[in-house]
């Protein structure tokens, strides 16, 4: 037998491991130590909790410290849009050890720093906030430091307690500049916490601690209680910044310094970290960047490294630890099946007459896309965050990903939008608060966020980032999809039978699937939310019979998705079942949604009544149009791809100088109303498309492209450059990243420090476009169509089929580690019959 002949042997040996060796089902895995504490309070400019809820909340404000109405009209606590701040975000921030904030208050004249570092041990922290008067700042700037600690659950419970009091000089700090606190808590056991000002010579007035007990629904309303405090102080001097002092028991705690030019503050949780570790990141972390996220030859200059790591930090620094009630609309009213003409209105008339239940609290472990604007988690934003964060932190991803998946309820189903608990409805319009079952939004978790992982455990795509347990321990990989699996299938199912068009009641056209064919429930002549493109035209009126393409076009990646993680855990029949919803997708896209004189995708209504009822394309190019091709279903063959093109080339229309509009320059809408979806260019889909135009110029190698790929790989180039440079831009002259970007400027539009999904630009800078220098990656965005291409339609049976599939599809993907595999799986064999039970699969291997 030869050599090869032996290595594709001993593959099907371990392959059938894989598929027919049964899984040791493990409990969820504990907290790990790293990921208890951090500044999972995004909503705030700094802000540190635990992820255990009910527990010990903490924060920091800031003010003038002229005098006291001053110092109430500046406070600073959440991050506001319109708060005055020239800037303000992390400069580096890893999550499992800790990072710097900058903070530039031009309206106070200070510019303040806050480093966050955890013990190695993850117990403790400390944060230590630095205060430098700004150029032109007057020489006895004035500034109060103000923290907060406050004890959740704790009125009525006997196994709480927070007391605050000053530092005594024992400690070696006076009376003037510090305070220690001790507490209780049944999941933190005993703590302590110790507040001091590095010197007592930039300090103004004696340093306050104010204790006081308050309803736990203004736990979280520090800036408010504080300033409560300060109109019922004792001093009523209003000079004297500074409130008196009365330091005791309470749920929440303030400590007050006033300084005068610059000063070092410092609070630390438990025991002190190792300070070096703080100046071991700053030398680490950019080679750290440039690993998990390397740079193509244009973007080598510094400036672009410096960006890379602020949008990285600043989406991990958007982590937020979110925990409460919510209020689901669970009446199931009739009329929520949208089945009448003019349904919205009948919609509008239910929602106001029907009861609205509030929900036992869940917790829930998300980034966020906008600390002042969006602090909480969205569920199509989701998707993209993970994008790159599976590229620094796979564990870190893989948390976000499950505690997203915990908020299902029995039948499948997310709420879009988390607005868990008091807090985080005080940020939300009360029509937005309550969330309703049929409501959908795009399934980014199944179309980006899966895929992803299903490439990093099975090595199609390469990992330089931080240590992984699901990469480095045996079966943990495997274990992790077998738990994912059927949930990601019920979202999946719950999504095709939610949002499901009728395509019987109404004329379709000849040739058209019996199944797949999808509407937006929630719909209103004015929006459609569950599309994640609000104010984006649709059909206007809003009918029945209506389908939207670009819900078909998720559904069907979605189908894509579920049928590559079917196959890599054995689960044949399933793929097969996928599969067959997705050819149903392709062609209905085709049959149901390609409009001829447009030669674009589009939306499609009914007009007219039965029997003289017509089926009409609605055709309003833009996103919508492009997402059948964005979704990576329409391949590099596809007799449509060169309309795609033309379209997304064309100036006239989609194509900006900053990156693709959301709708045609051409359409008489353009830019018009609320102009939210409207013109503006986003960048998370820019990003898709700029992979997939990629992806699709790069397949079919080694054979010579065809002038559409040629097309494709050109364009995606051209945008990739486009779309990095737009928000770089943007970013230089603001300090910020932005929500959206004008598509006739370029300039940062609506949300400002808009850390979520802007910052998957980062995964462009590395990508190359030529075809010899990157063959290996043609599968990196959502896989090419190699899965769909070797799927057999006769001559063996489907099972027979799909384990031949596997075996050849990890020969080809794994061929230059075969000899390393080998001499592992050698060892592995020659010790199996001692190791009972163990199991060793294609991701136990360590990178």
């Amino acid at each position: 037998m030869g050599p090869f002949l032996t290595q594709l042997l001993a593959l099907v040996i371990l392959l059938s491991t894989w598929f027919t060796h049964p899984v040791v089902a493990t409990d969820r895995d504990a907290l790990v130590d790293w990921q208890t504490w951090g500044p999972y309070r995004p909503n705030l400019y700094f802000g540190v909790r635990p992820q255990i809820p009910e527990t010990l909340l903490m924060g920091l404000m800031w003010a003038s410290g002229d005098d006291r109405y001053r110092l109430k009209e500046t406070i600073r606590d959440t991050c506001e849009q319109n708060d005055g701040l020239k800037g303000y975000g992390w400069t580096m921030y890893d999550p499992r050890v800790g990072g710097s904030q900058s903070i530039h208050d031009e309206e106070l004249g200070i510019d303040l720093t806050t480093d966050f570092l955890k013990t190695e041990d993850g117990h403790g922290w400390t944060v230590r906030v630095a205060g430098a008067p700004r150029p032109g700042a007057p020489a006895n700037l004035k500034t109060s430091i103000i923290f907060h600690l406050a004890l959740e659950s704790m009125e009525g419970s006997k196994e709480k307690n927070l007391y605050c009091e000053h530092l005594n000089r024992g400690t070696g700090h006076s009376l003037a500049f510090g305070a220690t606190c001790h507490g209780q808590d049944p999941k933190l056991g005993p703590f302590n916490l110790v507040v001091f000002a590095d010197s007592e010579e930039n300090i103004i007035h004696r340093t306050a601690v104010k204790s006081a007990r308050v309803p736990e629904d203004r736990i979280w309303q520090a800036k408010s209680v504080y300033t409560d405090l300060l109109d019922n102080d004792d001093s009523q001097d209003y000079r004297k910044v500074v409130p008196s002092s009365n330091p005791g028991h309470g749920n929440i705690h303030f400590v007050h310094f006033n300084f005068i030019g610059s000063f070092v503050a410092t609070f630390t949780y438990g025991h002190s970290p190792n300070v070096t570790r703080l100046s071991d990141i700053r030398s680490t972390f950019p080679s750290q960047v440039d690993k998990a996220f390397p740079r193509a030859s244009q973007f080598q200059e510094d400036k672009y490294a410096d960006f890379s790591q602020v949008v990285l930090s600043n989406l991990l620094g958007g982590l937020a630890f979110l925990h409460g009630d919510s209020k689901v609309d669970y009446s199931n009213h009739a009329d929520y099946e949208e089945a009448d003409v003019e349904f919205w209105q009948k919609e509008r008339l239910a929602v106001g007459g029907v009861s609205i239940t509030t929900t036992g609290p869940t917790s829930l472990l998300s980034f966020t896309p906008s600390r002042p604007f969006f602090p909480r988690g969205f569920l199509w934003d989701e998707g993209f965050h993970l994008l790159p964060v599976m590229e620094w932190d796979l564990d870190l991803a893989v948390s976000v990903f499950r505690s997203w998946l915990d908020q299902m309820d029995k039948n499948g189903w997310i709420a879009r939008e988390q607005v868990l608990g008091p807090e985080a409805r005080s940020r939300v319009p009360p029509q937005f608060q309550t969330q309703y079952p049929h409501h959908a939004n795009p399934p980014t978790l199944l179309v980006l966020a899966l895929p992803s992982l299903l490439q990093k455990l099975t090595e199609i795509s390469s990992y330089s980032g931080l240590p992984s347990k699901y990469l480095a321990i045996p079966n943990a990989g495997k274990v992790l999809l077998k738990q994912l699996y059927p949930l990601l299938d019920k979202h999946y199912q719950w999504l095709r039978r939610t949002q499901a068009g009728d395509l019987t009641a109404y004329p379709r056209p000849e040739g058209a699937a019996p199944v797949e064919g999808y509407r937006w429930r929630g719909r209103t002549p004015k929006h459609t939310l569950a599309s994640g493109l609000d104010d984006y035209p649709r059909a206007n009126p809003p009918h029945p019979g209506e389908l939207h393409v670009d819900a078909l076009a998720w559904v069907g990646a979605s189908a894509y998705a579920m049928m590559q993680l079917a196959q890599t855990l054995g689960e044949l029949d399933a793929a097969e079942s996928y599969r067959k919803q997705l050819d149903a997708v392709r062609n209905n896209l085709d049959v149901l949604h390609w409009d001829k004189s447009q030669k674009s995708y589009c939306d499609a209504t009914i007009v007219g009544t039965s029997p003289t009822a017509q089926y009409q394309h609605v055709c309003h190019l833009g996103y919508v149009s492009i997402s059948p091709l964005i979704m990576g279903l329409v391949n590099a063959d596809h007799p449509h791809l060169p309309a795609v093109l033309d379209l997304l080339s064309d100036e006239t229309k989609l194509l900006s100088s900053f990156g693709l509009r959301s709708l045609s320059k051409a359409d008489h809408l353009y830019r018009k109303d609320e102009d939210y979806w409207r013109g503006t260019v986003w960048m998370n889909l820019n990003v898709l498309a700029v992979q997939r135009l990629r992806t699709l110029g790069m397949q079919g190698q080694p054979d010579p492209p065809t002038p559409a790929q040629e097309k494709a790989l050109s364009l995606a180039a051209d945008l990739r450059d486009r779309v990095v440079k737009t928000v770089y831009k943007s970013y230089e002259e603001t300090g910020f990243v932005w929500e959206q970007y004008d598509d006739k400027t370029g300039k940062g539009r609506h949300s400002r420090a808009f850390n979520g999904w802007t910052a998957c630009v980062i995964l462009l800078m590395g990508l190359e476009f030529t075809r010899d220098m990157v063959a290996h990656e043609v599968d990196e965005l959502h896989g090419d169509d190699f899965y769909l291409a070797a799927m057999p339609t006769s001559g063996m049976t489907t099972r027979t089929a799909s384990a031949t599939l596997a075996v050849v599809l990890v020969v080809l993907l794994f061929r230059r580690r075969l000899m390393g595999l080998v001499a592992y799986m050698g060892t592995y064999l020659q010790g199996r019959g001692g190791r009972s039970g163990e199991v060793i699969d294609l991701d136990e291997r360590e990178r």
